[in-house]
């Protein structure tokens, strides 16, 4: 995996996060990938090697930015935009002053809860419908307490329309603004083929795209920069799947 990314540094700020009040869950997957680590303990390394590099280049550039959060968008559909999102949100929570949210964006298609291995929480539309704040919809991971969840437990329906509604944006707003001290890391829908990822990316403060290094085209990169003139700035992209 080949990282691209800004950089600049600013010290960590202790979290002021009420963690104590969301319900925790345990991530068999997390404990799954543990117990498997030294079969393939070379490999291991690696991943975690270079999620750390990305983790303290992201953090370096959102803290001196005053950013708060970041898209994680593929590229195209396998791309691993997920898969990027929960590791960055691991290497992010390891550390002990910094507080995270993974954020489940990508509602037609729902990965986090899959990937960590924990369960769906309902539905954001049905959670709004009945005036209940999305705060009720997250979690905190027992095996990693500096980390939150939002995720989703099935695909929304009319997930780009959701995402732009007003009752849904000021709750996400009211969800990170109660929550100070949080990084959120939201894990979004591929931004070449329906419009969903476009529909949420004004909800983000940066972007970080995700290209399959064996797929991606030149001609999917000058599409991407054509539809994200005028949103949030790219710190960088990530190359999953390359040989280099």
């Amino acid at each position: 995996m080949n990282l691209k990314a800004a950089s600049k540094t600013a010290p960590a700020k202790a979290a002021d996060t009420p963690e104590d009040t969301r319900p925790q869950v345990s991530a068999r997957d997390l404990r799954r990938e543990a117990a498997s680590a030294a079969a393939d303990a070379q490999h291991t390394k690696e991943i975690a090697k270079q999620f750390s590099l990305l983790r303290t280049r992201m953090l370096r550039e959102m803290r001196n930015r005053g950013w708060r959060r970041l898209a994680v968008v593929p590229i195209t559909r396998g791309a691993g935009g997920t898969f990027t999102s929960v590791n960055l949100a691991l290497a992010l929570a390891r550390q002990s002053q910094t507080q995270v949210i993974l954020i489940d964006l990508d509602l037609g298609n729902p990965g986090v809860a899959d990937q960590l291995g924990v369960p769906g929480r309902g539905l954001i539309g049905a959670t709004l419908l009945k005036g209940q704040p999305l705060e009720q919809m997250v979690s905190r991971l027992t095996e990693t307490k500096n980390l939150a969840v939002l995720a989703p437990g099935a695909p929304e329906p009319g997930a780009a329309e959701l995402l732009q509604d007003y009752s849904f944006v000021s709750e996400l707003e009211r969800l990170t603004k109660s929550h100070p001290a949080e990084l959120a890391i939201l894990d979004f829908a591929p931004l070449l083929g329906d419009d969903t990822a476009l529909a949420a990316l004004p909800l983000a403060d940066a972007i970080l795209l995700v290209a399959d290094g064996r797929r991606t085209t030149a001609a999917h990169m000058q599409e991407c920069e054509r539809l994200l003139a005028g949103l949030p700035p790219v710190m960088g992209v990530i190359l999953n799947k390359s040989e280099d």
